[in-house]
């Protein structure tokens, strides 16, 4: 007997954290419903998709808040969130789907100067394959991955930093191997211009952390999961987003753009593809596991209006005035018939 409480205090032991987590997101999710009871957003189609947050193109987009709540399900885990919401935008055209996501943050944490300093981020979610059915939301499962598009705050401006920049009375040695001359000091991107990388080891094996070629191309980088622990990053080729981040008013603002075609299917018109989030707050040494999350939202992409749409009113409501005219000549016909009529057969009659 004692074994099996035992073994059934574990076991409420490893559940309490997911306990824990549920409760948080049904929290979370109750607050969010009072102020907006919907969980699908609308892509609107444009010609031209905005490639900054504050392109005044967004301001046509709708608008969906999206309840966020502490990962505890798993460890490193995270007990009390700042960032609580998150506000999200989208666009799309006829190769991408591009989005806007806004969070409340007091300080941008854009640079990575020590060890004890982290990144702000955010990501999208959704599954590899949505006719697998809809995956576990944190980081799908076993037989159904998940895909995840991470915007870096660090990989839009910090690569063109280093510590160096920071502490000004710093002593930097020459280094023979950075394409500079003897005398002048080094910088991250004169290894890809013409120094080498042999010895830049993250670099030279295209590792996307230490990537400054992929980080200059784009401050957002596709992953793939099926579980937790198992997320890896796709190959370079496969690098496939574009992406732009700014502070304003303590908000971080930023756009996440990507293909519509995800290569095992298409984002195509009137699909609902169901997405999840996360933001990771730097101030707060938030990182890995320690994150704000969603549970599963959807967006459906918009189908594009015609012009009957416009000219459909038109001729409906001058279809409804003719019908009008019409009958009231066909009444008028009428009463004037039965005047003559009557008129015939009074004379008749006298």
């Amino acid at each position: 007997m004692n074994l099996l409480n035992a073994r059934l205090m574990r076991r409420h032991f490893l559940l309490a954290p997911l306990a824990g987590g549920l409760a948080a997101l049904f929290s979370a999710g109750t607050r969010s419903a009072r102020a907006q009871e919907k969980a699908s957003l609308i892509a609107r189609s444009v010609e031209r998709l905005p490639d900054t947050p504050d392109d005044a193109a967004w301001a046509s987009a709708e608008e969906l808040i999206i309840p966020l709540a502490p990962q505890v399900v798993v460890k490193p885990r995270l007990y009390e969130a700042s960032v609580t919401t998150l506000s999200v935008r989208a666009l799309y055209d006829g190769d991408r789907l591009s989005f806007l996501l806004r969070w409340p943050d007091s300080g941008a944490n854009t640079e990575l100067g020590g060890v004890q300093e982290f990144r702000d981020a955010v990501a999208i979610e959704f599954p590899t394959d949505p006719a697998n059915g809809i995956p576990y939301f944190a980081m799908g499962e076993p037989g159904k991955p998940v895909t995840i598009y991470q915007w870096k705050a660090d990989w839009q401006s910090g690569r063109d930093f280093d510590a160096g920049h920071r502490n000004e009375a710093m002593i930097d040695d020459w280094y023979p191997f950075s394409g500079r001359g003897p005398g002048e000091i080094a910088e991250i991107a004169d290894y890809g211009a013409g120094g080498d990388k042999t010895f830049l080891t993250s670099w030279s094996t295209r590792n996307p952390l230490g990537d400054y070629d992929l980080q200059a191309r784009t401050p957002v980088e596709k992953l793939q999961a099926e579980g937790f622990g198992s997320l890896t990053s796709a190959p370079g080729e496969g690098q496939d987003a574009t992406g732009a981040g700014a502070p304003k008013d303590g908000m971080w603002q930023v756009v996440i753009s990507l293909p519509r075609d995800q290569g095992g299917f298409r984002i195509e018109r009137g699909m609902t593809l169901p997405l999840a989030f996360a933001v990771w707050d730097g101030a707060r040494a938030e990182r890995g596991g320690e994150k704000a999350v969603s549970t599963w939202y959807f967006v459906n992409l918009e189908q594009p209006v015609g012009t009957s749409l416009y000219w459909a009113p038109l001729l409906a409501a001058a279809g409804i005035v003719a019908a009008q005219f019409g009958g009231l000549r066909i009444l008028r016909r009428s009463a004037s018939r039965s005047a003559k009529k009557e008129t015939a057969d009074h004379d008749a009659s006298a």
